[in-house]
């Protein structure tokens, strides 16, 4: 099935509110975010997936989706998501944030 992007639903008004409106947007949207995690194989080695993808809001809440689809949840911090992979047994959850490789992972557990 193709997939058709809609209409600009904003006209350019020649003062230029449209260019506010789109600053405003980027502003305040959520900041995506994944928690790994990472565990231990059968022969020793080490593995990890990625468990959850979130939104982290401005005020520092956070909108969880399992990738498995298990659950869905809001919690007060993203690294709440990455302390609950943790509580599996032999599982550490990371937080990682997309985007350029500058900062480093964040494990929790």
């Amino acid at each position: 099935m193709a997939t058709v992007s809609p209409p600009s639903s904003l006209p350019d008004p020649p003062d230029g509110f449209t260019d506010e409106i789109r600053a405003l947007v980027e502003a305040t949207a959520p900041r995506l975010f994944a928690v790994v995690e990472r565990f231990r194989t059968s022969d020793g080695g080490q593995d990890a997936r990625v468990a959850v993808w979130g939104l982290a809001h401005d005020d520092g809440s956070a909108q969880v989706t399992a990738v498995d689809g298990g659950f869905r949840m809001s919690l007060r911090t993203p690294d709440r998501a990455a302390h609950m992979i943790s509580l599996g047994p032999g599982s550490t959850g990371c937080l990682v944030w997309p985007g350029p490789a500058t900062a480093p992972l964040t494990p929790k557990g």
